[in-house]
């Protein structure tokens, strides 16, 4: 019935009854707003980005990656604008982690971050982050769970190599958290002629010996983040002994760099969050609702230890040229 009928039908009700049709006219405008509101705020959720301490590096990530979702969402519209993000750190061990109803997606930051969600077995949705692969590989995955790599990927590992000299020979030291990088390594490093020497720290006592051996075979030395052998107590006299052989280590941070390995690819804060913002962006999208298979990092920066590497006496170009010719490399 339209509204001029219906009202013409009320204009023959009785006074108090005629009365009443403000309220329903008033009832009837608020139905129509009803309608046309956007279907997306039926499924509003929430966004949980969690990390298992407050370190600096995850709440700047949780931080930059809110503020990208809050920006990137706007081209969404209701169908991503309407969901509440929530920025959850653990902050004692042991503390009970509560996840918020009605969650649609949930941003791990760290490993540990990952291995308590994964623990928690919620059946959610759930996009690890600045977590390595053999980490994530470890948590057994799921077909609603992903992940953006912390490590780089190994064409820009051996990219960076050939930068450094134009026949690399490359080291490694691995444990059984990395072994599985080792063999992906090796077989990418065989197709491009690259030889690889390896050896095996399964006890970390013997870490001096073996690193011995590994320097003593190649050339370039690179540097996986592996917490067993990469940690603050074992980067100093990695980096020295490299250094006094004349092996220019490759590196997977700035800090790395600076601490005295010749050269880095790696991925900033921002670069992670935007790659995060972007995926969450497109989980969220219209006719989606998956999230993409795990990928290493789509951003990344390059740094350089000038000192290091005029000691070695290694030239090597500007870091935005070293940039520019590796995207170069990757066009098909």
């Amino acid at each position: 019935m339209s509204r001029q009928n219906l009202s013409h039908s009320l204009g023959n009700l009785p006074v108090p009854v005629r009365f009443g049709r403000r309220v329903l006219f008033a009832l009837l405008q608020a139905l129509s707003l009803l309608l046309i509101l956007p279907a997306g705020n039926a499924a509003q959720g929430n966004i949980v980005i969690f990390s298992s301490s407050p370190a600096p590096v995850y709440d700047q990530v949780a931080r930059l990656l809110k503020a990208n979702l809050n920006e990137q969402c706007g081209d969404l519209g209701a169908e991503c604008a309407p969901h509440q993000i929530h920025i959850l750190a653990q902050e004692k061990a042991g503390e009970r982690v509560v996840i918020p109803p009605n969650t649609r997606l949930i941003i791990t930051l760290g490993q540990h971050a990952g291995q308590l969600i994964h623990d928690l077995d919620t059946g959610l949705p759930t996009l690890h982050a600045l977590i390595p692969k053999s980490a994530y590989e470890q948590l057994g995955g799921g077909a609603n769970h992903s992940a953006i790599y912390l490590d780089q990927p190994i064409s820009r590992q051996l990219q960076l190599a050939r930068i450094i000299i134009p026949d690399p020979h490359i080291g490694l030291l691995i444990s059984p958290l990395t072994t599985p990088v080792r063999e992906r390594l090796s077989a990418a490093a065989a197709i491009q002629g690259i030889p690889v020497t390896y050896r095996d720290v399964d006890d970390t006592h013997r870490l001096g010996p073996l690193l011995k051996e590994v320097l003593e075979e190649s050339n370039v030395l690179l540097a996986l983040p592996d917490p067993t052998i990469f940690n603050r107590s074992t980067i100093f006299n990695i980096l020295l002994s490299s250094y006094h052989n004349k092996v220019p280590v490759i590196g997977f941070s700035s800090a790395y760099v600076k601490a005295g390995a010749l050269i880095a690819t790696y991925s900033t804060p921002e670069d992670i969050a935007h790659h995060l913002a972007e995926t969450t962006r497109d989980f969220l999208h219209p006719g989606t609702g998956a999230l993409p298979d795990p990928s290493y990092p789509k951003y990344f920066s390059v740094a350089v230890n000038r000192n290091v590497a005029r000691s070695l006496g290694i030239s090597l170009p500007d870091e935005t040229d070293i940039i520019r010719q590796m995207l170069e490399d990757n066009k098909p």
